[in-house]
């Protein structure tokens, strides 16, 4: 019988190359440091959350700060076990979320730079504006996704046009060798949010299971 591949032989290994782990089981222990990159609103943030658990199941020891809009200190505080702080972005050309503030951009820069971040994470969209924005912030490593059409470059990957938004970026994570982890998306209460739902909605039972706002 002829010989053939051994089933599950990566390529690299046929030609007595070694094949090089994902970076998150390469250097664990070097990657102290890490900003996440994804300013965008409540619903687009918590498709996020999935990815934030593998990262910090593949580095338990890290700070993570995410970049983000302001209000973003408010999931931050729900869930302190995956984010460490969260620092303002202040906007950059062709990013719609929020107003660009030029005069805001030189000073966050500065600071990202002297933070020394040791790894910067894209988690927002597919990289065509966005990948800028994380080269800019001066990490030893970055990752993200990237266009089919852009350069190839390590620990970047090509943007799966489908897909939950919430299963890409957990699937980016574990291409960078995070494990598998839980894919629920979690938004936990805090007493003051019972407090105000209760002051908002008069006669509010003391004890709800779900309750689902939607304004129009």
């Amino acid at each position: 019988m002829a010989k053939g591949k051994a089933a599950g032989t990566h390529p690299a290994a046929l030609h007595g190359v070694p094949r090089l782990k994902p970076l998150l089981e390469q250097r664990p222990g070097d990657l102290r440091r890490v900003a996440v990159f994804r300013a965008l609103q409540l619903g687009d943030l918590l498709c996020a959350v999935p990815a934030l658990r593998a990262l910090r199941a593949a580095l338990p020891e890290a700070e993570i700060t995410l970049l983000s809009l302001p209000w973003a200190h408010e999931l931050a505080k729900r869930l302190p076990r995956l984010i460490d702080s969260v620092v303002p972005f202040p906007g950059f050309p062709g990013l719609p979320e929020q107003p660009f503030e030029a005069e805001s951009l030189p000073p966050f820069l500065h600071w990202a730079h002297e933070r020394r971040f040791d790894l910067a994470i894209q988690l927002h969209g597919d990289g065509r504006t966005t990948n800028t924005v994380v080269d800019l912030l001066g990490a030893r490593w970055t990752a993200g996704y990237r266009m089919p059409d852009a350069p190839a470059r390590p620990n970047f990957f090509v943007y799966p046009d489908r897909g939950h938004e919430s299963w890409r970026y957990q699937h980016l994570l574990e291409q960078l060798g995070a494990p598998q982890v839980s894919t629920a998306v979690e938004f936990p209460l805090l007493t003051e949010d019972v407090t105000e739902a209760r002051e908002a909605v008069p006669g509010l039972a003391a004890q709800v299971d779900a309750l689902a706002i939607h304004p129009l």
